[in-house]
């Protein structure tokens, strides 16, 4: 028998952790009129956010399942703790959505993933590249063959360390998400080399992930936590056409036979369209979420990246 939800159309959602991205999540949800609880192990913050919501807080995951009412949660604690605050809400038969990186290591994103089939829960991860309006609609070109064939893939992502990540560095934090992108667009890579680079430290600031394919199609993906600047952007190209994304200003440029142009975009927060599709999916009315088996091959090509860069040669990807 499945986990039980209070409401047929809008699932009650805590949020585990609202010190980083957690706090929007919390934002969204209250608007979405679907937040239960906050849990934060910082007590003034769980409380700062508790009298802004009006929920009750918790400081421990233990606390929040004991005394809330709620049937699903998001994860967005530091990514070492993913594995034991999502195992403990799915023994508690709560859906989940953590924030990526679902886990830090392979081992620890099957034991989330295959608790939650054993379960019967919804595991979803944070990958809101996916949700971005310019992303969306490149895909939808891409499925409807407007764009032509892809052949090359090039990201790029820079800016500062964000202050509240401490346990991973840029490959597991930043990477993932264009590592995440690639796949989605262009399918599994088969083969992955990569450089990593401790400049400021103390983890890698500096990464560059080459993703090759069945086909002659590749994927290049280069982040830094050096530059100052904030820069996220992504141009394919195919047989007949370039796409440029800006994944900030969630604009997409065209250049082809017929000039540059801009196809018209519906826009969107993104976060708003990865929790709506959440609570869809919660709800058991569908959804389209980044599943956890997904965030599994994400986090298993990113270990091919670290084992690449240690060799100093290519690493064939293995299913996890």
């Amino acid at each position: 028998m499945g986990p039980r939800l209070s409401a047929a159309v809008n699932p009650r959602v805590a949020v585990v952790g609202v010190g980083g991205w957690g706090k929007n999540h919390a934002r969204v949800l209250r608007e979405l009129g679907a937040l239960a609880a906050v849990c934060d192990v910082n007590e003034a913050r769980a409380q700062e956010f508790s009298g802004l919501y009006g929920v009750p807080w918790y400081r421990s995951v233990d606390d929040l399942i004991a005394g809330a009412d709620f049937d699903a949660a998001v994860v967005a604690t530091p990514t070492s703790t993913h594995r034991e605050v999502a195992l403990k809400l799915i023994g508690a038969r709560k859906h989940v959505l953590v924030e990526k990186p679902i886990a830090p290591t392979v081992a620890e994103a099957r034991d989330i993933v295959e608790a939650a089939a054993s379960a019967g829960v919804v595991l979803a991860a944070g990958y809101i590249e996916r949700y971005n309006p310019a992303v969306s609609e490149l895909k939808s070109m891409m499925d409807s063959g407007r764009t032509g064939r892809p052949l090359f893939a090039e990201f790029h992502r820079e800016n500062r360390r964000p202050a509240h990540i401490a346990d991973v560095g840029i490959l597991h934090d930043t990477s993932v998400h264009d590592i995440d992108t690639a796949r989605w667009l262009l399918g599994d890579p088969r083969r992955v080399y990569a450089r990593l680079s401790t400049i400021v430290g103390p983890r890698e600031d500096y990464a560059v992930v080459v993703l090759e394919f069945d086909d002659p199609k590749v994927a290049v993906i280069t982040s830094n936590w050096i530059t100052p600047k904030k820069e996220r952007r992504m141009t394919v190209v195919f047989s007949e056409s370039i796409a440029t994304v800006d994944f900030v200003a969630m604009r997409l440029t065209i250049d082809d036979e017929r000039g540059r142009w801009e196809p018209r975009i519906q826009t969107w927060e993104p976060l708003r369209a990865e929790l709506e599709e959440f609570l869809k999916a919660a709800a058991g009315s569908g959804g389209r979420i980044v599943s956890g088996r997904e965030a599994l091959i994400t986090t298993a090509l990113a270990e091919a990246a670290e084992a690449s860069a240690r060799a100093g040669e290519p690493v064939e990807v293995r299913a996890p």
